[in-house]
């Protein structure tokens, strides 16, 4: 109910899934230098992100535009989906033969920092060369490690929830900031029993793992503990929370684990199908949801623990750009330059449509929140509305993180058929994150 928080407070992995498209690009070459189209004084430089159709031709159009006002720069498009990016990466890695600028996602950022791969960033921000004076500390705070920046956002959300506004509307459902999981549940409840069968109230979308972070941190508790050695989190915490999931899906309020599985995989979406009538995501997984659903489709924030506590979330990085540590400090500059314009860049910003996520940069938000369409406008005011509840930053995820991440989403799908109670759960799994922490 975005647009009734106005009256309140003056104002996507989550849509999860990364739409993957076929490699692009030119091949590697050790030397970073594979095109013949540099010229003499030019500087090469190679640019790799993962994404769609769109993603990849929209960003082709803001290179177009940086060349032709950096005629000394030349950038190499590599692009790929999902799985076959970090592949790929990790191959480049391997032959110290990473892109210049490579997009980063948070859970794999600390992995490339520990192996000596992400290049420091503040003597370029100090400089200058990449200009953050425009962009508040709330955008890059997670991106920031013992005071060394390693990555520039290039755009931020929030978790969240989607909700179909048509629906809610006719149900005269209405969840202000602050509404807490058993007012999400009577709700939930009352749309799934009035809809019927193959309709639930909510979808989990396979977000538990995201979902439970912003959840603990409403007791000031963390996934894990500050050192990354760890679980940072009390087990009766994790427990309340898969109680919570268990009773909402034995009760036909959430969806059951098969169907949540099966729509997942599909990169479809139960509230753009009207099959659920809300479901987490990444706010600006709204942009492209949207474009699946006939109905309007709006964004809340997530629930309350409790009445009074505070909110779990924060502002994060939808992904963001690192600069390799093994480019010579000639396409390091100029890898800056295309950063830079990327994030403050008035005219590239229009090109780029906020896609990856809400624009950090103060004055670029403010001028191209009245050039976007109304969906994505909905992601921009939510941001805003995040910024006012939003607590600290989270810090990255530590080393291991993808195999905890892994035993988290076995141990789930486990209590949810009923394989093991939710203690046997819990346990089980905190005895396997703590290991493979430890190592």
């Amino acid at each position: 109910m975005l647009k009734k928080w106005k009256k309140y407070l003056g104002l996507t992995f989550l849509s999860v899934a990364v739409v993957g498209c076929s490699p692009g690009g030119p091949e590697d070459d050790a030397s970073g230098d594979s095109s013949s189209e540099a010229e003499d004084g030019q500087t090469t430089i190679r640019f790799a992100w993962w994404g769609n159709d769109e993603r990849h031709d929209i960003t082709q159009e803001a290179i177009e535009l940086f060349e032709e006002e950096n005629p000394d720069i030349v950038v190499e498009p590599e692009y790929t989906g999902w799985d076959s990016y970090w592949e790929r990466l990790t191959t480049q890695a391997a032959g110290d033969n990473l892109p210049a600028i490579v997009q980063m996602d948070n859970s794999k950022l600390t992995e490339y920092i520990s192996s000596d791969l992400a290049l420091n960033l503040n003597d370029l921000i100090d400089e200058g060369t990449i200009n953050m004076e425009d962009v508040s500390d709330v955008y890059q705070d997670m991106l920031v490690v013992d005071d060394s920046t390693y990555a520039i956002s290039a755009g931020s959300n929030g978790l969240s929830t989607i909700y179909n506004q048509e629906l809610f509307e006719d149900y005269d459902i209405n969840l202000e900031p602050g509404y807490t999981y058993d007012d999400l549940h009577g709700e939930m409840e009352r749309l799934s029993e009035e809809e019927g069968e193959d309709f639930w109230g909510y979808d989990f979308v396979k977000a538990e793992y995201e979902t439970f972070f912003h959840y603990a941190r409403q007791f000031d508790q963390h996934f894990y503990n500050k050192e990354g050695t760890g679980v940072g989190f009390e087990n009766e915490t994790l427990e309340d929370f898969l109680s919570i999931l268990t009773t909402w899906m034995d009760e036909g309020v959430a969806t059951p684990h098969d169907v949540a599985v099966e729509i997942n995989e599909s990169g479809e979406s139960m509230v753009a199908n009207e099959e659920a009538g809300m479901a987490s995501a990444a706010s600006n997984g709204l942009i492209g949801v949207q474009t699946l659903s006939e109905a309007d489709l709006g964004l809340n924030v997530m629930p309350n623990a409790a009445d009074g506590e505070k909110s779990g979330n924060w502002v994060r990085p939808s992904m963001s750009f690192m600069i390799s540590n093994n480019a010579s400090e000639e396409k390091q500059e100029a890898a800056a330059k295309l950063i830079d314009f990327i994030t403050n860049h008035q005219e590239a910003n229009e090109i780029l449509r906020a896609e990856r996520g809400v624009p950090i940069a103060s004055e670029v938000r403010e001028s191209l929140s009245s050039e976007v369409d109304e969906t994505v406008q909905e992601t921009f005011e939510f941001l805003e509305v995040l910024e006012e509840r939003a607590g600290d930053s989270e810090p990255l995820p530590p080393p291991g993180e993808a195999e905890v991440r892994a035993a988290f989403d076995r141990m789930v799908e486990n209590v949810k058929y009923k394989e093991m109670t939710i203690e046997e759960g819990v346990e089980g799994f905190v005895e396997e994150a703590e290991q493979i922490l430890a190592q």
